[in-house]
């Protein structure tokens, strides 16, 4: 399963101008090919510098000492992997990817240079690792309070929008190279209980998911039964008004001017 490539203008409009994704783009290095379920290394990457996704799925994660996997973060298309590693100095966790994907990568010493020379990029920067931290303390509230059905339905919601904020996909369905196991460990779900929740999901006419192919039947109640808000993604208008006609869901809270 292959995903398209993603440009940076397309996947941060809103953060990067035209010029600015250009000058990105430029000090990138040729596209790095990634096998299904190859690790991130200093053998593909020098393991320093910046890296974009340019197409598939790299998930973060940790091991116990039983070696059980914990994902961390989920990066699609667009995303930088492991931005906050980058910024602060060396990575953390281990870095895979699902499916085929590809990396570019931008040298410490290129985007230092690029920095000083177009200085509105490090704002730019930190904004897009604030809406990471964001998605990150999500995924706590997912595994800390969600159970069951809720938080596999939250999940796929998720991936739902992101991927369609992108352009990857419709808000009928999506296309991914993740299997029920992947989600299961995504979730901190046994295989079995996430399985199950799947079934229920599918015996509902809520929606199915096999071979990595979601596909929605009843957006409002996929929603609902996840309890998901996506405000923490921090969407355009256009785009947060599409998401909750589609799915009837009401506005969004907004904090009152002082």
């Amino acid at each position: 399963m292959i995903m398209p490539e993603m440009t940076i203008e397309r996947a941060w409009p809103a953060v990067f101008t035209p010029f600015q994704a250009r000058l990105l783009s430029d000090i990138q290095s040729a596209p790095i090919a990634l096998r299904p379920r190859q690790q991130i290394s200093s053998g593909k990457t020098t393991g320093k510098g910046l890296l974009y996704l340019s197409s598939g799925l790299v998930g973060i994660y940790r091991l116990d000492r039983m070696g059980r996997r914990q994902f961390l973060s989920l990066n699609l298309p667009g995303d930088y992997v492991d931005l906050f590693g980058f910024l602060l100095g060396h990575w953390t966790g281990i870095k895979s990817a699902f499916g085929a994907a590809t990396v570019k990568e931008t040298s410490y010493e290129r985007f230092q240079a690029l920095d000083l020379q177009e200085i509105e990029i490090n704002k730019q920067f930190w904004r897009i690792s604030m809406i990471e931290a964001s998605i990150s303390r999500y995924w706590i509230f997912r595994i800390g309070r969600l159970v069951g059905r809720a938080r596999i339905a939250n999940f796929l919601c998720e991936m739902l929008v992101r991927l369609h904020a992108r352009g990857l996909c419709s808000l009928d369905g999506f296309d991914v190279p993740l299997a029920q196991t992947d989600i299961a460990e995504i979730c901190g779900m046994t295989p079995v209980h996430a399985s199950r929740m799947l079934s229920e999901l599918r015996e509902d006419g809520i929606c199915t998911f096999a071979q990595g192919s979601l596909r929605v039947m009843k957006l409002p109640a996929l929603f609902q039964a996840g309890q998901y808000r996506w405000d923490y993604l921090y969407l355009g208008a256009d785009l947060d008004r599409e998401i909750r006609e589609r799915a009837s869901v009401g506005p969004l809270r907004r904090r009152a001017s002082a």
